[in-house]
């Protein structure tokens, strides 16, 4: 074969076409719903772009120093039971896949009492409330292409938790939704930092959430921050790991001032402070603090 010809083929053959395969390993085959988990692929090849697939939910994995690639998967709260494929896409193209088996976990209950209005709501209310939840999910399900953080996420708070992640929770008695945040103890006033870098994506005035703040960190992440009483940043700010954004309140659907923080990854409700723990992990593989 001619050099030339020799040449040309060598410029055929885009990254895409070397990654054939890829070893997959993920912490753990058996996974908590909501519990996220640290998954590593090691390409035969080059690739531009590595990403997870689970359950529909799409994540961008990132180079690490030994030249694998990382990312965190995890389940939603209330996602199906079973064993489900994780499959890790290079370019498109499906290069390894693993089977993961995923349980309930007994994450125990909550009983409150709140004030009646919060279990019966007037039309009015009703309406405000449908309002405000659109706003919410367009920025849960939305997805920002570009990664604005660098490094482990932190905890808003070094108090206590007051309420964990994932409870059964009823509320006057009756059973509504899984707790989808941590609470966190904390006066009125507070400052509250937020956990990494990333964009205000809103700041909103709710009904059951009370004042609340959402940060879109990029790729597919987001954390939330309820029952605030006073906001120090606006919708499209761009803040920094450790910036206080808000001050602990009791506004919204609460027993007392506190601060109801979550994660959302590629839209599952995850365990935030197991969350905290993956991220610490990934950072030392990619290099970061």
């Amino acid at each position: 074969m001619k050099r030339g010809l020799l040449l040309l083929v060598a410029l055929l053959l885009t990254p895409a076409a070397w990654a054939q395969g890829a070893t997959l390993h993920l912490e753990s085959k058996k996974l908590a719903l909501a519990q996220p988990a640290l998954v590593r692929a090691c390409l035969d090849g080059p690739a531009q772009e590595v990403r997870a697939l689970f359950l529909g939910r799409n994540t961008a994995l990132l180079k690490g120093k030994d030249g694998c690639y990382y990312g965190v998967v995890a389940a939603d709260l209330q996602a199906p039971r079973g064993r489900h494929p994780l499959r890790i896409l290079a370019d498109g193209k499906q290069v390894a896949a693993a089977k993961v088996k995923l349980y309930r976990a007994n994450r125990g209950e909550r009983r409150i009492q709140v004030d009646p209005k919060y279990m019966k709501l007037s039309p009015e209310v009703l309406a405000r409330y449908k309002r405000e939840k659109a706003q919410i999910q367009a920025v849960l399900k939305s997805f920002t292409p570009q990664r604005y953080w660098a490094g482990g996420f932190k905890r808003p708070l070094d108090s206590k938790v007051v309420s964990a992640f994932g409870k059964r929770s009823f509320v006057n008695g009756v059973e509504l939704s899984p707790h989808g945040g941590v609470d966190f103890r904390g006066a009125v006033g507070t400052p509250v930092p937020v956990a990494a870098d990333g964009r205000v994506a809103l700041v909103l005035d709710t009904y059951f959430g009370g004042l609340t703040i959402l940060v879109d960190h990029g790729q597919g992440l987001i954390t939330r921050y309820l029952h605030l009483s006073a906001a120090d940043v606006k919708k499209s700010q761009m803040v920094q790991k450790g910036q206080i954004i808000g001050r602990v309140g009791a506004t919204g659907r609460v027993t007392g001032p506190h601060l109801d923080f979550g994660v959302r990854l590629a839209g599952a409700r995850v365990d935030p402070l197991d969350f905290i723990v993956v991220s610490q992990k990934l950072a030392q593989r990619l290099g970061e603090k």
